[in-house]
């Protein structure tokens, strides 16, 4: 069911998140929308290269940390592990766009943390990160009936019609 989810939200590519990506050096990288179903939550993601060069991407990584650190004091920070991706790719050649879906474990943020979700270039520069707040996940999209659409889309289009039997 996790990658039928996954999968949907892929195929219907929306961006309903418009207020939280970065763009820099030709690169832009975008959060599109953030669903939840059953314990998980669901990233979308874009990886936008307007430049000629191509991004290789060396890693991606969700992380909380304090949203503000006092002088002299140690830095909280946690990593969060995507337990799956959909279209996780390695290269994004030049003049391309990207996107991906993270599937994550369900959290929620305190008011003094932010989650930061950060992509970087292998042997380069051009890393890129945002901040995605709590309110941003609180207000994450119920998937149950995205994925009943897309379910009844695909029987309709593997059924044979009448026509096509014969009757």
């Amino acid at each position: 069911l996790v990658k039928l989810i996954m999968k949907s939200i892929y195929k219907q590519n929306k961006r309903e998140i418009k207020h939280i990506g970065s763009k820099c050096f030709g690169v832009q990288f975008l959060l599109k929308s953030i669903y939840v179903n059953n314990g998980l939550l669901y990233f979308h993601t874009e990886l936008k290269n307007t430049s000629n060069i191509a991004f290789d991407i060396d890693y991606v990584m969700f992380k909380i940390v304090d949203k503000k650190v006092v002088k002299r004091t140690a830095m909280q920070e946690q990593v969060v592990e995507p337990l799956r991706a959909q279209n996780y790719v390695t290269v994004v050649h030049g003049k391309s766009t990207e996107h991906t879906v993270f599937a994550l474990e369900k959290f929620t943020i305190p008011d003094d943390k932010q989650l930061i979700i950060e992509i970087a270039e292998k042997e380069g520069g051009r890393h890129q990160s945002f901040v995605v707040d709590n309110e941003d996940i609180v207000r994450a999209n119920v998937i149950d009936e995205i994925v009943c659409q897309w379910v009844q889309r695909q029987t309709r289009l593997a059924l044979p019609s009448a026509a096509t039997i014969g009757v």
